[in-house]
């Protein structure tokens, strides 16, 4: 897409066809874009699978990163999933190229200022994942309100669960449900906190993983 900054016939940025169109030292050019006949070389090959394996781990989680980034993304030209994909990239993958995956713990999928979840303890229950954490009956008021963010993932099955808006801070507990038949299945886990008037976020906390095919 081109724009025009100054009218039908001013600069144009931006790509419009084959052209791109961009300033240079004050100067209004364009050039354009051709095709490579050389072949990639190995450290391109591995940005893009590194690019292919962190957009195919997130894009399923869209929605929770839509509010987890929500806060983030204020004042800048990107959307929250791009800021999302932007953070994650460089931190959650590894291994050595070809071999590379997604190394769980790293991931962030809420960022902010608020405090985040403390001694957090998840363990599976009957119906799904319990979350537990320390409370204080005497925190302010404000903090008591805010409200748990938990997702549930299946790297195997590629089925996520998650809740946007749960269990109050004080609570101190929060249950995340998933169908019987994912019962003793390989899972990972998360958990951030969102303010009751959706102003702020914490950082996502990483839950833990259970039933791993790798223990």
């Amino acid at each position: 897409m081109g724009i025009a900054n100054n009218g039908l016939h001013g600069p144009h940025t931006g790509r419009i066809g084959n052209i791109v169109y961009y300033v240079l030292n004050g100067k209004n050019v364009a050039r354009k874009i051709g095709k490579t006949t050389k072949p990639p070389s190995l450290a391109q090959l591995k940005v893009r699978l590194i690019t292919k394996l962190v957009s195919q781990f997130l894009s399923p989680l869209k929605e929770f990163i839509h509010v987890g980034f929500s806060i983030e993304h204020l004042g800048t030209d990107k959307n929250a999933f791009n800021l999302a994909v932007e953070y994650n990239k460089p931190q959650v993958v590894k291994g050595t190229y070809p071999n590379l995956e997604i190394a769980y713990d790293k991931v962030l999928l809420s960022k902010g200022s608020l405090k985040p979840v403390v001694n957090l303890h998840t363990e599976e229950c009957p119906a799904g994942l319990c979350f537990n954490w320390d409370t204080n009956p005497q925190m302010a008021w404000q903090e008591s309100t805010d409200q748990a963010m938990v997702l549930v993932c299946f790297p195997e099955q590629k089925k996520v669960f998650y809740t946007l808006f749960g269990s109050s801070r004080l609570s101190g507990s929060m249950e995340q449900a998933f169908p019987a038949s994912l019962k003793g299945k390989y899972m990972e886990s998360y958990i951030s906190f969102i303010s009751a008037d959706r102003r702020q976020l914490s950082d996502s906390t990483y839950a833990g993983c259970f039933n791993s095919p790798n223990p």
